[in-house]
Formats: C-alpha cells, sequence, structure tokens
C-alpha cells in the first residue's frame, strides 16, 4: 500500500556456540536478537553478504585441529621400550657328599700304659660313647685313637679330645689334640719329626707331616693358637713317666703334605726338645 512503509525483513546471521553447535538468531527491529538464552561465540560478519559462511568453517576447523594437537591425537605413540630378557639363572651346585662314617678297629694297645689308666679306660667303655669328631694315626708309634669333643675326664678317660677353642677336625686352621701322657700319649716318646699322622674326619682322609717337636710350660697356650694354614698340634703333659702332676707339655705340630715334605727326610728330635 501506498504510503506505508514495509517491516524490515528479519535477516538470519550464523552464531558458532562454544561445543561447535550452530544456532540460529532473529535480528528484531532495534537491533537485538531473540531467541533462548545462551552464551554464543559470536562469529564476525558482514551484513549484507554470506560470505561469511566459509570464514566460520575455517575457524571450526583450527580450533579443532588446535585440540586435537593439544591431545596428541595426531602424534604417533612412543615406541615401546626393548622388552629385555633376564639371564637363566645359574644352576644350583652339586649337594656336599653326606659325611662320612667314622669306625676304628678298637684294638688298643695299653703295654705302656699306666695301671690307674687301665682302670680308669675300662670304667669309660661301660659309659654311653660321645660322638667321633675324627681318628687319629700314626703308623711310626702305632698309634690309633679316636678324637672326641672336648677335654674333660669322661672324654680322656676313653680316647683323645679336641682341645676347646681350637679348629674342628676337617676344617681349615690349627686342630688342638689332647691326650693322657700315661694312656694314649705315652707313645708319643718315640716320634720324631717327619712322621707321617693321618687324620680320618668326616669330610676327607687328610695327610700330614711332623714339622717340630717342642717341650713347653703349661701356660704356653701360643701353641694352640691360629696359625696361616691347616695343621694339626698334638699335647700331652711331659715328662711320660713322672710320678704326680706334670711340670711341662709335650707339643708336636704336623703340617698337611707337600712336595717339599713329603721328599724331605726325618730328622731327629734334639734332647732338649727344641
Amino acid at each position: 500500500m501506498a504510503g506505508r512503509s514495509r517491516p524490515k525483513r528479519e535477516k538470519v546471521r550464523f552464531h558458532a556456540w562454544m561445543g561447535g553447535r550452530v544456532r540460529l538468531q532473529g535480528r528484531n527491529r532495534r537491533g537485538g536478537y531473540h531467541g533462548r538464552t545462551g552464551v554464543f561465540l559470536m562469529v564476525p560478519h558482514r551484513s549484507r553478504s554470506n560470505r561469511t559462511l566459509p570464514g566460520v568453517g575455517v575457524t571450526l576447523l583450527l580450533a579443532v585441529t588446535l585440540v586435537s594437537c593439544g591431545r596428541g591425537a595426531d602424534t604417533p605413540p612412543a615406541s615401546a621400550p626393548p622388552v629385555t630378557t633376564a639371564p637363566a639363572p645359574a644352576p644350583d651346585p652339586p649337594p656336599a657328599p653326606p659325611p662320612r662314617e667314622l669306625t676304628w678297629s678298637g684294638k688298643v694297645d695299653m703295654k705302656l700304659w699306666s695301671g690307674i689308666r687301665v682302670r680308669t679306660y675300662k670304667a669309660a667303655l661301660k659309659r654311653p660313647t660321645p660322638p667321633t669328631l675324627a681318628i687319629l694315626k700314626i703308623p711310626s708309634i702305632h698309634l690309633e685313637v679316636p678324637v672326641h669333643n672336648g677335654t674333660s675326664d669322661a672324654v680322656l678317660d676313653l680316647a683323645a679330645g679336641r682341645i676347646e677353642g681350637t679348629a674342628l677336625p676337617g676344617t681349615p686352621g690349627n686342630v688342638g689334640i689332647a691326650a693322657h701322657r700315661d694312656g694314649y700319649f705315652r707313645a708319643l716318646k718315640d716320634i720324631k719329626e717327619g712322621d707321617e699322622l693321618v687324620l680320618e674326619t668326616p669330610v676327607a682322609t687328610e695327610q700330614y707331616r711332623v714339622e717340630w717337636i717342642k717341650i713347653t710350660v703349661p701356660t704356653d697356650v701360643s701353641v694352640i693358637g691360629a696359625t696361616p694354614g691347616p695343621a694339626v698340634t698334638l699335647v700331652g703333659c711331659y715328662p711320660f713317666y713322672h710320678q704326680g702332676p706334670a711340670p711341662q707339655r709335650f707339643i708336636v705340630r704336623a703340617v698337611p703334605v707337600t712336595a717339599s715334605t713329603t721328599t724331605a727326610s726325618p730328622l731327629t728330635r734334639s734332647p732338649s726338645g727344641s
């Protein structure tokens, strides 16, 4: 109709929401917008041209690309660390051989023994026998005697005894062995340097040679002290036929058989025993 102003057409514009959704809004006559209430990301546009639509697509594509880069979606996964194979465990060592059972002949030559020593020995045979640690043999003087642990009367009335604090037979160190001078060890009066000494242990048969013979005082405990290598030290009272408490000690030191001691000629003990 003439004279009337035609109402302005509501123009539709695109607005992009933060989450990537696109909404349509109508523009009213006062230049505002109607529709649901919300917060929107306004995309610049030109009012009289639809050339802004490609810009909206580019903006959305760029935003998606940036977010993807931040998440590392386009980054290839890191290669897994190389799997290392643990070395095969070493095989267990072979088990140790079981201890040998020690047996001895049981033959005792008491021709050199004193009367009291013979009686105490026979009485000791009626009591339980202590465990045998070793068997001492000295072929040159026809001596064979079991070795029990300790130097109590119950032990020495029956056999020889390992001196407390010295090495156990079959282990490295100085094995101290004691016996009565009027019993088993009276035979030591005829021993000489270089004589063979055998010690049967639960582990092995050990071969020794007499290295030296010494007479010392009862307070000299150095003779049964630690040694650099394996050794056997025999200790008995001295003199062998002394009546009453003996004032001295008779010491025999033996060391393992080596090339030097095997070929060496026996040495005769001096009268002083040094």
